[in-house]
């Protein structure tokens, strides 16, 4: 049989139609898929039969699902992180109307692995969108991101690229500091589709049935203009067709991790348990990751879970010691920030902006589990979002 590399993703590039224009950006993904679906159901009436004789045919849905991983050097302009930050920030935008919208995306770094990103988008299915393309582009001919030739191991501008692992990564959630083995963190943003009957408007014609280049937005755009010239381009009508307007509802982020739980004794008395504190030098409690006291430690800050005051919201930082603090963080060393290498927050973008802060967040529960092997710590937790 004859070679048919035609046949296999590796060969070529996924692209996405950016959220600031008509322009596409590659991105490097695990798996990609598209999914289109139209809503139909049967319907049934007082009908004389009980064979299905009617359809009920509803709206469209486009739907996009990708895994990627986050990476260090070169191409680490076209990994996870990088989408979600460029389209996180869209989403976070009043003014944006370009597609795909961002729905989701999942962030986790395991200990035994690197990190992956999972990442749920949306369309609105009208084919003249094309919000996801795939082109066989040669790679090496294109820059990225202010980076030139981002996958060349040769002449990237900013060398080889390797996968990034749990070395590049360091987490502080509440309490939980030592012993991380896993975190992840889900961004979601809610959505609500709309449709709207059509309108009659003098000079719109009887002879097209909804593609009209008449048919403009009412709020129409002195600046922006669609693939044609015509202005108002940035929120062309859906009238007349299955295919939905969508807003952004709201966006929430919460996350989990698990930490390896110590238990020291430190022979504060002779009960040969693990209750106690132990005033040092350095001051500690005989169980790390865990609570085991009678109540709470001082102030209840060594319970796992954020528990709440009259009068005073308590956050994971306050109950870490300091109120001033992240509560939260998950950071990545950047060797090419500005200022040189450093920590930085993951959801800072590359012009050093954080796309959200969540640096308040409350520990919501915590599972200890005890076994044979390590102990371990499972725990959820949820973030204000700034």
């Amino acid at each position: 049989m004859p070679i048919r590399n035609q046949l296999f993703g590796v060969y070529k590039l996924l692209e996405l139609k950016s959220p600031t224009g008509n322009t596409y950006r590659p991105y490097l993904a695990e798996t990609a898929s598209r999914r289109r679906t139209m809503e139909v159901n049967a319907k049934n009436f007082i009908q004389g039969t009980a064979k299905n004789r009617i359809l009920d045919i509803g709206a469209i849905s486009e739907t996009f699902s990708f895994k990627l991983p986050i990476l260090v050097g070169g191409a680490s302009v076209m990994d996870g992180r990088t989408l979600i930050l460029d389209y996180l920030a869209a989403a976070l935008n009043e003014s944006s109307t370009n597609l795909p919208l961002i729905t989701s995306a999942s962030i986790s770094v395991s200990s035994e692995g690197g990190a992956t990103v999972d990442v749920e988008m949306l369309s609105d299915g009208v084919p003249s969108q094309m919000p996801f393309r795939i082109t066989n582009r040669p790679i090496d001919s294109i820059g990225v991101g202010g980076v030139s030739q981002p996958l060349d191991p040769i002449n990237s501008d900013r060398g080889p690229t390797r996968v990034a692992k749990f070395y590049d990564f360091r987490a502080k959630i509440g309490k939980f500091v030592y012993y991380i083995m896993e975190a992840k963190v889900v961004i979601k943003v809610n959505t609500e589709k709309k449709y709207f009957i059509a309108g009659k408007q003098t000079g719109w014609g009887d002879g097209q049935q909804f593609v009209s280049a008449a048919i403009t937005n009412p709020l129409q755009s002195t600046s922006t203009t669609d693939g044609s010239g015509n202005l108002g381009g940035n929120n062309p009508y859906n009238f007349g067709t299955q295919f939905p307007f969508i807003g952004v509802s709201g966006i929430t982020v919460e996350g989990s991790g698990k930490a390896a739980v110590e238990l020291t004794d430190v022979q504060e008395d002779t009960k040969y348990d693990f209750d106690d504190y132990n005033s040092g030098p350095p001051g500690k409690y005989e169980g790390v990751n865990v609570d085991l006291t009678e109540n709470g430690g001082e102030g209840g800050n060594n319970y796992e879970l954020t528990w709440q005051t009259p009068g005073v919201v308590r956050t994971s930082a306050l109950q870490a010691g300091d109120a001033s603090e992240a509560g939260f963080a998950l950071e990545i060393w950047d060797a090419y920030k500005s200022g040189g290498a450093g920590w930085i927050n993951l959801f800072k973008n590359s012009s050093g902006v954080d796309v959200i802060n969540l640096t308040k967040s409350v520990v919501k529960s915590s599972n200890f589990q005890v076994s044979t092997g390590v102990m371990t710590s499972d725990f959820e937790f949820q973030c204000w979002v700034k």
